[in-house]
């Protein structure tokens, strides 16, 4: 897939502006505030459907908003227009696939392959939330089951979340149905999330190797909420066990969501932690890379998920990287570049120009 031509009406900073990408890599630069991230977070959105954070999309000065892709899909032509209304304190979307109405994004979803985004947030890639969000954006894309699965799994927590401020009662026949839900997701969730970690480990230690000629091995240690932590190169657990994991910890920690008047078990505490063989002993990545060295294992492990999807489809997705040499010198810069001179698309956000990169935009 291609994307040609991005337009954007009154989209968060911008009013009017049209943008035109060509094949290969793709740097829109600008200073800060000048809507690098609105523009990869407004193409990752129309495609999914999933908005990345809690600023109104909609510019301030306006009640509505319009985002149109225009892009090549098997030698296909095609369109996609998202149009934005401000309803009380909803935003109404409205979908057209080529001029015609459609009713969800799933319908885009199942036609065409979304651009993989990685947001600056992620680049850090200390947080576990940040780590988690990076893998179901990926599984979204490459399971077609996932987002379906986690629609149903973010309904239970809802569900449960309301019954416990209103202070149900414990014995509650509602919260124990939900209960055995939120365990059954959560296990399929976490499964699914320790797979794909398994199934990228081999490459990420190849790469690795040749980045870091003192790194012997890279591990990944998952960590099930409340739950012991699992090094997925020697042990995976089963479903069922997982699911059996999570009714206990709901049951051991019943009485405190009662108190708090929240979920606390569920995938949601999901975690995982990289660590890198040296001289026969074991650190976490965060404890001894810097920040820099984070930066560039956080790109490698994003591009190898990228080949999971090749793997899968035959062919890559647009890639979206927003700000990834924010911490990289000019070096390591370049041969990130190098790498991704590979791949037909890929559109990169940064406050600086990058005079290799043939294809620029200023924003």
């Amino acid at each position: 897939m291609h994307i040609e031509k991005v337009l954007l009406e009154n989209y968060r900073i911008f009013r009017n502006r049209e943008i035109e990408f060509g094949n290969g890599i793709n740097l829109v630069f600008g200073k800060n505030s000048s809507g690098k991230t609105s523009l990869l977070e407004s193409i990752f959105f129309t495609f999914s459907g999933e908005i990345l954070n809690d600023f109104n999309p909609i510019n301030y000065e306006s009640n509505s908003a319009r985002v149109q892709i225009n892009f090549l899909s098997n030698e296909v032509y095609n369109q996609i227009t998202l149009i934005l209304k401000s309803k009380e304190n909803k935003v109404d979307k409205l979908l057209y696939l080529n001029e015609k109405r459609i009713e969800t994004f799933k319908e885009i979803r199942e036609k065409f392959l979304c651009p993989f985004l990685m947001n600056t947030f992620d680049i850090s890639f200390m947080e576990p939330e940040n780590k988690r969000n990076i893998i179901d954006r990926f599984l979204k894309i490459s399971d077609k089951e996932y987002g379906n699965l986690y629609y149903n799994f973010k309904r239970a927590l809802r569900q449960k979340s309301n019954l416990l401020k209103r202070k149900v009662l414990e014995d509650n026949s509602i919260i124990e149905s939900l209960d055995n839900k939120i365990a059954e997701y959560s296990a399929e969730i976490s499964y699914k999330r320790a797979s794909i970690l398994r199934s990228i480990l081999e490459d990420l230690n190849i790469v690795c190797r040749k980045i870091w000629k003192n790194i012997e091995q890279v591990r990944i240690i998952f960590s099930v909420a409340y739950g012991e932590n699992i090094q997925i190169d020697q042990n995976m657990l089963t479903k069922q066990q997982l699911k059996n994991h999570y009714l206990q910890a709901i049951k051991t920690y019943k009485r405190e969501e009662i108190d708090k008047e929240r979920v606390l078990i569920s995938s949601n505490r999901d975690n995982f932690e990289f660590l890198v063989v040296m001289a026969n002993k074991s650190y976490p990545i965060k404890n001894i890379f810097s920040q820099s060295q984070i930066n560039m294992f956080t790109l490698i492990f994003f591009l190898s998920l990228i080949k999971k999807i090749r793997q899968i489809y035959g062919y890559y997705p647009v890639v979206l990287l927003d700000e990834p040499f924010v911490f990289l010198d000019q070096t390591n810069t370049e041969k990130i570049i190098k790498v991704l001179n590979n791949y037909p698309q890929v559109i990169i956000t940064s406050n600086r120009d990058i005079e290799i990169i043939k294809n620029r935009i200023r924003l």
